[in-house]
């Protein structure tokens, strides 16, 4: 089939494809060739921005996302990636706001939860991200990173047992978990039982 003569929407099926395929190189061009013809193509902003994050480019990728939510502000998905480069780009209170925009939008966003969680526990407000963990593991129980970072909090404000627990649940719900068995001995050793780490 000639590229040439794809409409809009076989081009993107097909840049979903290579994207899904990790094929970025190809699903980049792909997408950037639906925005040369119709730049507020929702999707292909969305997810040529996730992809742009996905591969460190976090300048295009926080441009491409800020277009998508102005042409679809309701989506949360889109709130949620936003927030997730602001972060990486060390623009915490920016990125603060774009979880909890997610959050509005769908009340039951586990990731939302736990990337708020994140943020607020970069800003020293740990109680507050301890709420958005529990929050996110009360949405979905079996939210392995949550856990752990739940523990990670417990652990940075000296609550040893706490994040011992945390983390013993993170690695029951995902046993190849590499953080959380570290997590995990690492509390031990300062709880100088060695034995156990």
């Amino acid at each position: 089939m000639d590229k040439k003569n794809l409409t809009i929407e076989e081009t993107f099926a097909l840049a979903v494809q290579n994207q899904q395929k990790n094929n970025l190189q190809v699903a980049e061009n792909l997408y950037k060739e639906i925005l040369k013809t119709n730049p507020n193509h929702f999707q292909s902003n969305f997810l040529l921005g996730t992809l742009s994050a996905q591969t460190k480019k976090f300048d295009i990728a926080k441009q491409l996302l800020q277009k998508a939510i102005h042409i679809q502000p309701n989506y949360a998905d889109a709130h949620n990636n936003l927030g997730n480069v602001q972060r990486e780009l060390d623009e915490h209170q920016k990125a603060k706001v774009c979880f909890e925009k997610a959050i509005q939008i769908n009340p039951n966003y586990a990731d939302a939860y736990n990337n708020l969680g994140n943020v607020l526990k970069e800003l020293g407000e740990y109680q507050k991200a301890i709420g958005c963990y529990e929050k996110a593991i009360q949405i979905d129980p079996n939210y392995a990173q949550a856990h752990h970072n739940l523990g990670i909090v417990f652990k940075e404000s000296g609550e040893l047992q706490k994040a011992i627990t945390c983390f013993q649940k993170a690695i029951h719900i995902q046993p190849n978990y590499a953080d959380a068995h570290n997590s995990f001995g690492l509390t031990f050793i300062r709880l100088r039982e060695y034995h156990k780490a």
